[in-house]
């Protein structure tokens, strides 16, 4: 993929880049300046729906191949399709990647099954893992709960390097039996 460096700088001048279907961008890294970038918004959502912000790539800007990862995308607030401006972190062997990866309920269909409500109260975690151990996703095993249980941080069985940096007594995943109300009757009735 290859990145543009870009010397103009400035809402406006963004405005007109998005306007001619460039996203601007920045690299940085450890022991480099911050360079602004400008990438074809095409790419730039391609290599996205591939990556995301959890897996490493190669760039070439001004004839150099830099390994990143995307550290974060800013999406238009009224189209969230839409890329504003995007930040890639240079890394190396020795770098760790710093995200969110989303938790799967793995048989969750199996729980509600039987009657029961499963809730998910985590819909991603915060981890942190060397470079080239891509994690895209934690997967749980829901098939054992039972009503009134739950998961929590320190029951997720991550692939080794892995850590989670969520509290680890914070809850996944519940499940319980849906509640019933009964309908409150009205006071003028009563009289």
């Amino acid at each position: 993929m290859e990145l543009i460096a870009r010397s103009s700088l400035g809402n406006v001048k963004a405005k007109a880049l998005r306007k001619r279907g460039l996203v601007p961008g920045v690299l940085y890294g450890k022991n480099m300046n911050p360079i602004s970038v400008v990438l074809d918004k095409k790419d730039l959502k391609k290599i996205y729906q591939e990556k995301r912000e959890n897996e490493v790539f190669d760039v070439n800007l001004n004839g150099q191949t830099h390994t990143v990862y995307i550290h974060e995308v800013q999406r238009d607030v009224i189209d969230d399709k839409e890329f504003i401006h995007f930040d890639l972190h240079k890394v190396t062997n020795e770098d760790f990647i710093h995200t969110h990866v989303p938790v799967v309920l793995v048989n969750k269909d199996q729980i509600e099954s039987q009657g029961l409500v499963v809730q998910q109260q985590l819909l991603d975690v915060e981890v942190k893992y060397p470079v080239y151990n891509k994690t895209t996703e934690i997967n749980v095993d829901m098939s054992q709960l039972y009503n009134g249980g739950s998961l929590t941080v320190a029951d997720l069985t991550v692939p080794q390097g892995v850590s989670v940096l969520n509290d680890r007594n914070a809850i996944v995943a519940s499940v319980s039996y849906p509640k019933m109300h009964e309908p409150i009757e009205d006071i003028d009735e009563v009289e």
